[in-house]
């Protein structure tokens, strides 16, 4: 059995071609990895993790644990940086707030603009 994942942008699909890519799916769909179980040649004991430049790594059934706490614990720490980056524009932006009422009012319009500088990481 095989699961691809990350799937692959269309627009990379256009402009690279479709070389050392998996898929297509139903949907017309490539990926850059999958992980193949059961017919891996380490069978129902291990799986493999495979990518588009034929590496692969094969994971013991029994470490799959372990695995997903080191790549939630990563997946956290990622949010956290991309949280903090936000959080430093925010920060040395031009941006407006006012209190009232004992409540801090953000300009929202200098907040949008904050927003949309955010999205071209």
């Amino acid at each position: 059995m095989k699961i691809n994942f990350a799937q692959v942008p269309a627009h990379d699909v256009d402009t690279f071609g479709d070389d050392n890519l998996f898929g297509p799916d139903k949907s017309g769909n490539f990926y850059y990895n999958y992980v193949e179980f059961g017919t891996n040649p380490g069978g129902t004991d291990e799986l493999a993790i495979t990518d588009g430049c034929g590496r692969y790594m094969p994971i013991a059934v029994d470490n799959i644990p372990d695995l997903i706490a080191a790549l939630t614990e990563v997946a956290r720490i990622s949010d956290t940086l991309d949280l903090a980056r936000q959080l430093e524009m925010y920060a040395e932006s031009t941006s407006e707030a006012y209190v009232e009422n004992d409540q801090v009012r953000h300009d929202p319009k200098s907040v949008q603009e904050i927003a949309q500088r955010a999205c071209y990481w």
